[in-house]
């Protein structure tokens, strides 16, 4: 019996059937078929370009066209006009209620546009327990009152001030809050009062490093800051680009009033404060701004007397090294006074009643400012009665020795100094009553007379060296140093 292929269906006749042509002929068709519909290889083992189906999928008239599909251009990429709007959020919701949030120029979504997002930036402050906080930035204010601390969930960023007030005393302090974090401050009602001397108008800091305060000199020429933490502090004033040395003061003790000078100084003279005349000779700077013969006037009881700069660095302090500056009477005062009571220079200047009025009846009467910066300078003089003993004694007024007028000596014992520089011109010798509105007059040296024990030494009407009698009454030319 006939069975047939797995594949084709052929007829497989048995080996006891006979041969049927017409099944032959069925056979061949099928194979014939099948053969029909597989590809031939070429003498290169592939299939020639005419068996290969056309590759061309999408037809031309599709490319480019809309509903249609893209084409390339040379750079293999789709053309941009082809592409389409990457503006998917109309303009008209940018930043619009119910639409999407901008950006702002720095890349962010501004404040304004953000919504309760977790925890805020928070201040934490640990504040005396009762006390009235209220915690500002511009126009925004929240308030509390503290149970020991308390916590503001802020609504923006900004400089925010804390202020604390309980029973009449008040803390603050300034936090720049540029972040979402926790700040956490600690407010105290630490207070004391910096009052600060210096040119009206100035501005004036003081920072122990953590606190800043800060204010402006009012007319008064004094500026009072208060200072709401204990600490050491440097303080220094600034007007016209110009900024003081700083000046250090330890701030320790709450309702204490502690004080400073921060002293711009004037290339004129007579427009600086004692103060700041101390402070540029100590400071080593006189030199720099001013010059011998500069002046400045003092009132001395009811008369007014004019000071001028003999020299820098040229006396010898007391409590060691230089004083900055030498001042001397430009004129002479308005009422002549004798050396002594007799004639004699016995004791020398240091024992002479010229001496003790100087240190105890003149000297107080100087300005309160001019007392306060005065230096103790040591001067040589004479012993007298004919001493060539020179004793050297601490003052702080003085009368001018013959070489420290003159630069050489004509009357007194060698010893007593050298010559200042403003002497040094011959028309600075010669001096007048009243502070110079009254007549040339003689004026005493503290000399004694070398040769004679009655006699003091003096500058003549015409500038010269000369002497007299220690109980005449002679121009009174004095000198101190700062």
């Amino acid at each position: 019996m006939a069975t047939y292929t797995k594949n084709y269906n052929l007829i497989k006749p048995a080996p006891e059937d006979f041969g049927d042509v017409a099944d032959l002929n069925a056979n061949a068709d099928k194979v014939d078929e099948v053969l029909n519909k597989k590809a031939d290889l070429d003498a290169r083992g592939k299939l020639p370009a005419e068996q290969l189906p056309t590759l061309s999928y999408i037809p031309t008239s599709e490319k480019g066209k809309a509903g249609g599909v893209a084409s390339l251009g040379q750079d293999g990429k789709v053309p941009a006009g082809q592409l389409p709007s990457l503006d998917y959020i109309p303009t008209p919701q940018k930043g619009a209620a119910g639409g999407v949030a901008t950006l702002g120029s720095d890349g962010k979504i501004p404040e304004s546009q953000l919504g309760t997002v977790g925890v805020p930036p928070q201040i934490i402050a640990t504040i005396p327990s009762g006390s009235s906080v209220t915690c500002k930035c511009g126009s925004k204010t929240l308030t509390a009152t503290s149970t020991g601390t308390v916590t503001f969930n802020l609504t923006g960023y900004g400089t925010w001030v804390v202020t604390a007030t309980k029973d009449g005393q008040t803390a603050t302090e300034s936090v720049v809050v540029d972040d979402v974090k926790q700040y956490k401050i600690s407010l105290s009602y630490f207070s004391a009062t910096l009052k600060v001397t210096s040119d009206a108008g100035a501005t004036v800091t003081a920072t122990n490093g953590t606190k800043t305060f800060s204010g402006t000199v009012p007319t008064s020429g004094v500026l009072s800051l208060t200072i709401t933490a204990s600490g050491t502090y440097t303080v220094t004033a600034t007007k016209s680009g110009e900024t003081t040395d700083p000046v250090s003061v330890a701030i320790t003790t709450s309702g204490q009033t502690y004080s400073v000078e921060c002293l711009f100084f004037n290339s004129v003279l007579s427009k600086n404060t004692w103060a700041q005349i101390a402070k540029a000779s100590a400071a080593g700077k006189a030199s720099q701004l001013w010059s011998v013969g500069d002046t400045k006037d003092i009132t001395v009881g009811s008369e007014t007397l004019t000071l001028v700069i003999m020299g820098f660095n040229h006396d010898d302090l007391a409590s060691g090294g230089k004083a900055g500056i030498t001042f001397g009477m430009k004129n002479l005062m308005a009422t002549t006074r004798r050396m002594n009571a007799s004639n004699t220079n016995s004791g020398g200047f240091t024992g002479s009643e010229m001496y003790s009025w100087l240190q105890n009846t003149l000297l107080p009467t100087l300005p309160s400012d001019l007392q306060a910066v005065l230096k103790s300078v040591n001067k040589k003089t004479s012993a007298g009665n004919q001493s060539s003993t020179i004793n050297t004694n601490s003052m702080k007024l003085f009368l001018f020795s013959e070489i420290e007028i003159f630069g050489s000596t004509t009357y007194s014992k060698a010893g007593e100094g050298s010559q200042y520089s403003y002497f040094a011109t011959a028309a600075n010798r010669i001096k007048y009553l009243s502070n110079g509105s009254g007549s040339a007059a003689w004026w005493w040296e503290r000399s004694p007379y070398g040769s004679d024990s009655n006699l003091f030494c003096s500058v003549n009407g015409g500038g010269n060296a000369n002497n007299s009698f220690a109980s005449y009454a002679g121009g009174v030319c004095f000198g101190f140093c700062v």
